[in-house]
């Protein structure tokens, strides 16, 4: 059995609370299941950010220790050394904690709790392990892409510009230094081969089956999930809004709009746009099964192949109709337009294809049940543990 470092941002590791934690829960469940003892180190990046200890509670039968730890950032001062760092190692010219006091503490911990194997969530934890120069191998659980992103929420100035610039320079060298690379996108994950040369696994958020279920409703709503701290569903929402919703309601006026997630880092436009009388804003639900009613239509509007939709598999769970744009999935190879779902090319194609759905009920029964065959045989822990085992010992 061997001994694992698990480096996860400071917070609650859940998957009823985001996204984030969905994923960071799913794989130390995926960990523990393949028999590994593992150490938790959690992460306060920033001044504010406190370690509280019952935001693990639902983990600790799973964990053998957790640790935290405040990261020390090194602001520099410029000059040459700044000027060289630009050029030759933007890992360090952009982020600050990428500096010896940090590097010193994982060696550190990684030989008090004889560690044989590192596992990096998230971007900053990814860079932090991979460019420590550790003498043990380092698995990178990529999330997305920073410098796609950056690129998608605003046209930035040329400081912007080069700033994105030097992080995709960084990322790509992240997934070339690092040991192997885990992600959640089956396109990011064939990405990540191309650009390091090595073998990169495919494994989706997976979830517990949902058993209980709330009764079908007899006219269906449209749902949408996801708090809108997470640039897809905060640009995705607002796009549905300006181009589907209007169109929708006017084919039926009775529809409800069900928004679940925290709005606190909507922009004020998106806001304003919500307060539309057939939409209801449910903020942070904790019990999901409170309010997915199989055979509503579960929307994923967002335009782009970027990251990986860490809520997609509860769709299927809860039995909902996925209609979503074929680039918001193109990361699910599980998913499959007109029998697990409607995928569309755009937005004007998808107000279309709910309107049809919404009159289908036949149509709605046979979707979703595919959804759930789908999330059974895909997305669940005993789906998955056995390739992910494998693909751990085969680093040796």
């Amino acid at each position: 059995m061997k001994n694992i470092l698990f480096i996860v941002n400071n917070g609650k590791i859940s998957p009823n609370v985001n996204g984030g934690a969905a994923v960071y829960y799913s794989h130390l469940e995926l960990l523990y299941k393949s028999g590994f003892n593992i150490t938790v180190l959690s992460v306060q990046w920033g001044e504010t950010d406190t370690f509280n200890d019952v935001d693990f509670f639902e983990i600790k039968d799973m964990v053998k220790k957790i640790v935290s730890y405040k990261i020390f950032q090194k602001t520099p001062t410029n000059g040459t050394d700044r000027l060289f760092n630009a050029f030759f190692r933007p890992h360090i010219f952009e982020y600050y904690f990428l500096n010896k006091k940090n590097q010193k503490y994982l060696k550190i911990i990684t030989k008090e709790h004889s560690i044989d194997l590192v596992w990096a969530e998230w971007r900053w934890a990814g860079l932090w392990a991979g460019f420590s120069n550790l003498s043990i191998p380092v698995i990178y659980a990529h999330h997305d892409w920073e410098f796609k992103l950056a690129k998608l929420r605003k046209k930035g100035n040329l400081l912007q510009k080069f700033h994105t610039f030097q992080k995709k320079r960084v990322e790509y060298k992240l997934v070339k230094s690092v040991s192997a690379c885990i992600s959640g996108s089956n396109t990011e994950a064939l990405e990540i081969e191309k650009v390091s040369n090595k073998k990169a696994l495919y494994i989706p958020t997976t979830y517990k089956d949902m058993i209980v279920q709330l009764q079908v409703n007899d006219k269906p709503n449209i749902i949408h999930l996801g708090g809108m701290g997470t640039t897809a569903n905060r640009l995705g929402l607002e796009r549905f809004l300006d181009v589907c919703w209007d169109s929708i309601k006017k084919e039926n006026p009775t529809i409800k709009l069900i928004i679940i997630g925290g709005l606190s880092e909507a922009p004020a436009s998106l806001l304003k746009k919500l307060k539309d009388t057939n939409i209801e804003c449910l903020g942070f639900v904790k019990e999901l099964s409170d309010v997915l009613h199989p055979q509503d239509i579960h929307i994923i509007p967002w335009e782009f192949n970027t990251g990986t939709r860490t809520r997609l598999p509860l769709i299927f769970n809860y039995e909902q109709v996925l209609v979503g744009t074929k680039a918001s999935v193109e990361a699910f190879p599980e998913v499959w337009d007109k029998e697990n779902s409607l995928l569309c090319d755009t937005l004007e194609e998808m107000t279309s294809k709910i309107n049809l759905i919404l009159s289908d009920k036949s149509a709605r029964q046979r979707i979703s049940k595919k959804g759930k065959e789908t999330f059974l045989k895909s997305f669940t822990v005993e789906n998955r543990v056995q390739e992910l085992k494998k693909y751990l010992e085969n680093l040796e």
